[in-house]
């Protein structure tokens, strides 16, 4: 009989392998997002590379590519670690279906050898006749009937544990040819990680000469930012509902219900593309590899196609439209006490007052007056609390 050690013990080795493999999916799911991202990227950077002259969005794409084939590479490291803590553990798991496939088979051939000497029919009716009285005589049948069974039993056990090792042997080889192809990839991608930094080199050459052409264009971008904020203080205390939120703000009941519908959402909002690449991330910076020049998005830059519609990405209120620079504008949209902004949009579809469904065009992504690909910025904000968008968006 199997003890409840055992049982526990095969329990704990299950969900552990379990657990393993689904740690290990998640870093495959992710690896191929992240695959994609740059493939994407480095469609935008040959466009960009045989048409224009816009090193800095070039210098951004790159550094994009370098952060997403640095997490790529983590992230073939951990699942090369997982696999090789399954395989540990699957060795051992081998090793314990082999003893006890011995154990089963030394059991076994007693239990052969024993029916071996009371073969014959003749013994077996001796046995049974010899008995004292009918009872012991139907308890002598009854034994012998349990110990054809367990004879049988023992030998459907050791096929089942065969069966077994068979399966863990075969998913052994299986990692450890999954390991051998990881290594191959992780190679690979450290070649291209080492062509993307000459790149980079390269960039950071000609734009290191342009640092107070940069610089100028980042103030320029600030001021936009401080603009943006100005007019969000301005939407806040013109708030006139009767419900007051967490950020101090006041809304109607039903922009409190939005605000919850779109908190609750945080994580799967749609893309405000169809197609684009994240080119800088949220909050304070340095760009890389350029001395002396730091930068303070509020948002995500996101490069994309031309033409590209830029879409709402929730249900909402058009609350603002503010004229920028260079003839571009921001959309401002309200979602309760949360705010999506929407920078250097053009061809703007919609106008102030205006309720929004989730996925409505607002405009076009602009080029903003540059070479390059199409770039916007775009934000979320929870009362004048500035939040990460990246962190906002379905993965």
């Amino acid at each position: 009989m199997i003890s409840k050690t055992k049982i526990l013990l095969f329990f704990c080795i299950c969900l552990n392998g379990r657990l393993l493999s689904q740690d290990i999916n998640h870093l495959r799911s992710q690896r191929e997002k992240s695959k994609s991202e740059i493939l994407k990227t480095e469609e935008l950077l040959k466009k960009t590379q045989e048409n224009t002259k816009n090193e800095f969005q070039n210098l951004k794409l790159i550094n994009r590519n370098i952060s997403l084939r640095n997490g790529i590479i983590k992230g073939i490291s951990n699942e090369i670690n997982l696999l090789n803590e399954k395989i540990a553990k699957n060795a051992s798991t081998i090793d314990t279906l082999e003893k006890q496939i011995v154990d089963l088979k030394i059991d076994y051939g007693n239990v052969i050898y024993k029916s071996y000497l009371n073969k014959s029919a003749y013994h077996r009716s001796q046995y049974i006749f010899a008995a004292s009285d009918f009872n012991q005589a139907f308890k002598r049948l009854k034994y012998m009937q349990q110990y054809s069974r367990f004879r049988k039993g023992q030998a459907e056990k050791i096929e089942l544990k065969r069966e077994e090792l068979r399966e863990i042997n075969r998913k052994q080889e299986e990692d450890k040819l999954n390991r051998k192809a990881l290594l191959l990839d992780e190679q690979s991608e450290m070649a291209e990680l080492n062509n993307d930094r000459k790149d980079q080199e390269i960039y950071l050459g000609k734009l290191n000469k342009q640092e107070k052409k940069i610089k100028r264009e980042l103030e320029a971008q600030r001021a936009t930012f401080n603009k943006l904020e100005r007019e969000i203080s301005k939407l806040i205390a013109a708030g006139t509902g009767s419900e007051t939120s967490s950020s101090g703000m006041k809304m109607t009941p039903e922009e409190k219900i939005i605000s919850h519908e779109f908190s609750q959402n945080k994580g799967r909002l749609p893309w405000p593309v169809a197609r684009g690449v994240i080119s800088m991330g949220h909050g304070r910076q340095n760009a890389t590899g350029l001395k002396n020049v730091e930068i303070e998005n509020l948002g995500i830059y996101i490069v994309t196609d031309d033409n590209a519609s830029v879409q709402s990405v929730f249900d909402g209120k058009v609350s603002s439209i503010l004229s920028l620079a260079g003839g571009n504008m921001a959309v401002l949209v309200k979602h309760g006490e949360y705010f999506s902004v929407y920078v250097n949009i053009t061809a703007v579809k919609v106008k102030v007052g205006d309720t929004i469904k989730i996925k409505q065009e607002i405009g076009r992504a602009s080029h903003d007056g540059k070479d390059g690909n199409p770039e916007f910025n775009f934000q979320i904000w929870k009362g004048k609390e500035n939040l990460d968008p990246e962190n906002w968006l379905a993965k």
